[in-house]
């Protein structure tokens, strides 16, 4: 983080926002990855049990 602030001086919030975006963006990928996961799963497991 600080070698942000010292590249650039004119972007003061560009210190404390970015991480916060991508904690959020992180943590919507895992929820989005995990949901895909388990419907995937029930998806194979119906077509498993039909065939």
């Amino acid at each position: 983080m600080s070698m942000l602030r010292t590249l650039n001086p004119r972007l003061p919030l560009w210190s404390g926002v970015p991480m916060f975006w991508i904690m959020i963006l992180l943590i919507l990928v895992c929820i989005n990855s995990m949901l895909i996961g388990l419907i995937w799963e029930e998806s194979m497991m119906r077509n498993q049990s039909l065939s």
